[in-house]
């Protein structure tokens, strides 16, 4: 089971890390964090909020800074990623690379050029790593904005960068769990989700500890499509295998239509034997799914907590 896994964090931060970036109001002088993300910075007076991506963006310059987060161990196994060589095949020329100083972190800077077409455009990339979590940075701005974010400024932005808490992410969340039922939030995605576990390890990569795991979406099915929804939805569960129907029910979740299913089948990894269980609450115009994984033998113990955990998830 594989639900945080570090091999799913470390490809999608990859498939996104030269993408574009998400924003906030000229002339902040507070950090501040894309919605969802763990890392924030103070950007420079220009940059804006996007509602593209996470980070900041100016249109008028056609500058962005991105901001993607990570697990904690992953720094060291990005680092080698961002070698010369490495970054000449993403169409990066390097032209610096010098260790940068944050205040609790380690960081190191990378600044080269990339061109797309007739443009060419500056890059800062800066490759952040602290007990709380690992982060990458990507400024970029065309060589005609570079006179409105010169080198000074960029690093200036960059020089904010910091890390918030988990709690601090679950707070901007648009629903809130109100009963831990003994569980600890260890990880907020996209602004929407919220991943919960009971044991010592933040990152987990196997059934060792019961994972619960909060998301909300726009859209609804109609009455009638619920069923195959929740069964599509369950199969979308990644690191499990064989998964084996035990129930599949519409049920009242706090008083709105709802569904469970509830399925047996093993970590894909390890082949120890697991339990699954869903629930998905429905509203008109959204819903919200919970998933709880445990292991087998446990479950009997870890149920009524699960259910908790459910029953204390409220909208903001």
């Amino acid at each position: 089971m594989r639900l945080a896994s570090k091999s799913a964090f470390l490809s999608a931060a990859f498939a996104v890390l030269f993408a574009l970036a998400l924003a906030l109001p000229a002339g902040a002088t507070e950090v501040m964090y894309p919605r969802g993300s763990a890392l924030g910075l103070v950007p420079p007076p220009g940059m804006v909020e996007s509602n593209q991506f996470a980070g900041f963006e100016d249109d008028a310059t056609k500058s962005s800074i991105l901001v993607v987060d990570m697990p904690a161990d992953a720094y060291d196994q990005l680092l080698p990623g961002f070698s010369e060589q490495a970054l000449n095949t993403r169409g990066v020329t390097l032209e610096d690379r010098e260790d940068f100083p944050l205040k609790d972190a380690k960081a190191v800077l990378f600044i080269g050029r990339q061109t797309a077409g007739p443009v060419t455009v500056r890059k800062w990339v800066l490759l952040v790593g602290s007990e709380k979590g690992t982060g990458i940075v990507t400024v970029q701005v065309p060589e005609a904005g570079l006179s409105t974010y010169p080198d000074k400024v960029v690093r200036q932005a960059l020089s904010t960068v910091t890390f918030r808490s988990v709690a601090d992410q679950a707070n901007s969340l648009p629903f809130a769990v109100t009963n831990l039922a003994g569980f600890r939030p260890v990880r907020a995605l996209g602004g929407t989700t919220l991943l919960l576990t009971d044991g010592p390890k933040d990152v987990l990569d196997g059934p060792d500890q019961p994972v619960f795991v909060v998301s909300i979406a726009g859209g609804a099915p109609r009455d009638d499509e619920r069923r195959q929804f929740a069964l599509r939805a369950l199969s979308t569960i990644p690191g499990v295998k064989d998964l084996k129907l035990d129930r599949a029910e519409p049920q009242r979740i706090n008083g709105q239509a709802g569904f469970e299913v509830m399925a047996t089948g093993a970590d894909a990894r390890t082949g120890v034997p697991i339990k699954v269980v869903q629930w998905i609450r429905f509203g008109p115009t959204a819903y919200i799914r919970m998933v709880g994984v445990t292991k087998l033998d446990a479950f009997p113990d870890v149920y009524d907590r699960l259910r908790a955990l459910r029953d204390g998830v409220e909208g903001r």
